[in-house]
């Protein structure tokens, strides 16, 4: 049943990171760039980007020929079409035909869940769980499809640690709510494809306040993001069809929360414990 995932075309972003420990220090200032602005990359021509990363148009040029591009407008196109890629939109003409076979709908699931876990690094997830169990406070942030998956991580951290908060909250601004960030706190978050570019800010403002990050998303993910997080996990989730499968992602983090939750022991007990109380007083459930 097991099959490998192809990708397509490898993403500016991870042609970067590739080469990025070999960069020269000009081209490395380019390439910082490009991590950061990676999703409005159509915006910036090769003059205004070097102009933002100091150095000349020159370097620019060099760095873009390292990474395997004629030109500037050839990986500026090419950033664009992997924006895209995420779009049901562009799934859609391929589906013709494919409608009801749901084995292989389930095959696809399974090889997701089965290719992520036994690719993940159990290092790295021990880490994780430590960064979790030990913070003060954590957040938990998420935008567009990955908010599901957060609130979901929420709904079980908040069972067994007592300050938990969900990101963004209706009717706040992310400043307002960040603004408490601390270095004691932990940031959870999860940035799975098509991620908004207010995603890599939120981490670099969790970077800065000292808090460590804890990133979950899918094998694109790549730039300010993936540098600053203590810990990246990687999980498959190209769907089968026309939209992308949380199945793996969402055994992960229950995996990561169960793990929390041994590692506090006595203190999650007590939490769940005085939590059933209040179910029978309250008559919620």
């Amino acid at each position: 049943m097991k099959f490998m995932f192809h990708f397509g075309m490898t993403s500016v972003a991870q042609s970067i990171r590739a080469q990025y420990d070999q960069l020269p220090l000009g081209e490395r200032k380019i390439a910082d760039i490009l991590l950061e602005i990676q999703g409005e990359m159509a915006s910036y021509s090769a003059t205004e980007l070097a102009a933002r990363a100091g150095v000349s148009k020159a370097t620019a040029t060099r760095l873009v020929r390292r990474l395997g591009f004629d030109d500037y407008l050839q990986m500026r196109q090419q950033a664009r079409e992997s924006g895209r890629s995420g779009s049901p939109l562009a799934a859609l003409p391929g589906l013709s035909g494919q409608s009801g076979r749901l084995g292989a709908h389930l095959e696809h699931d399974v090889t997701c869940l089965v290719q992520t876990l036994e690719g993940m690094s159990a290092d790295h997830v021990r880490r994780a769980i430590e960064i979790l169990t030990a913070a003060h406070r954590i957040w938990v942030i998420g935008f567009r499809n990955s908010h599901v998956l957060a609130r979901y991580a929420h709904e079980l951290l908040v069972q067994v640690k007592p300050d938990v908060r969900l990101l963004p909250a209706p009717g706040q601004t992310l400043a307002e709510e960040l603004s408490a960030l601390h270095d004691r706190d932990a940031v959870l978050v999860l940035g799975f494809r098509r991620r908004p570019p207010i995603l890599a800010r939120v981490v670099r403002a969790a970077s800065r306040a000292g808090a460590p990050v804890v990133l979950l998303a899918d094998p694109s993910i790549g730039g300010g993001e993936e540098l600053l997080a203590q810990v990246t996990l990687r999980c498959f989730s190209r769907g089968a069809s026309l939209f992308d499968s949380y199945v793996a992602p969402i055994s992960l983090l229950n995996y990561l929360c169960a793990g929390v939750a041994t590692a506090l022991d006595e203190s999650a007990q007590a939490r769940l414990r005085r939590t059933e109380q209040l179910h029978e007083e309250l008559a919620e459930l």
